[in-house]
């Protein structure tokens, strides 16, 4: 190619990039919005189906309860999900018996002196609480916020009753 080729091929190939470009950028800001609306109306739904995923889990628990025995879960079922239940359930029992915010240590070392059949096998048991305290939150089941550098958990008042008892472990 000469010089002026080159030029000239390098003008056209910028004007061409350029005319593109704002359009190219309107597109992907409307696809970035719709994708983002996509993404929160997704969290919401996801939010809706945990709450409802959570009231169906407790009424097959309390109709269990009520009506036999047989209705259980097996033992080789429920040993993955029980252990975690029962954590859960605690740390609902201490947060509503606290009479101010706790930290996650603080309940950590409540649930370890009052529930030490929970911490019967070892792990990493804080990472697990702080996961669970996280979830209560975000089901609206806690409230959690910042002091003076500390997250501090406390449970929302206008919460659903739930068991605060630890399912048989």
């Amino acid at each position: 190619m000469t010089s002026p080729e080159v030029i000239t091929s390098c003008v056209i190939k910028d004007a061409a990039e350029a005319l593109p470009s704002t359009a190219r950028d309107q597109n992907l800001q409307v696809v970035i919005e719709r994708a983002q609306d996509q993404l929160l109306q997704l969290a919401r739904q996801r939010q809706e189906i945990a709450q409802r995923i959570s009231i169906i889990k407790r009424t097959i628990h309390g109709l269990a309860l009520l009506y036999s025995a047989e209705f259980q879960p097996s033992p080789d079922k429920a040993a993955t999900g029980e252990r975690r239940r029962g954590i859960t359930n605690a740390c609902r029992a201490v947060l509503n018996r606290a009479d101010t915010p706790l930290t996650a240590r603080e309940v950590h070392c409540i649930l370890q002196s009052e529930f030490p059949d929970l911490f019967r096998q070892p792990g990493d048991y804080y990472a697990s609480l702080v996961t669970i305290l996280n979830r209560l939150a975000k089901y609206g089941e806690a409230e959690t916020f910042l002091r003076n550098g500390n997250r501090f958990w406390q449970r929302n008042q206008s919460a659903d009753p739930r068991p605060t008892v630890p399912s048989g472990d």
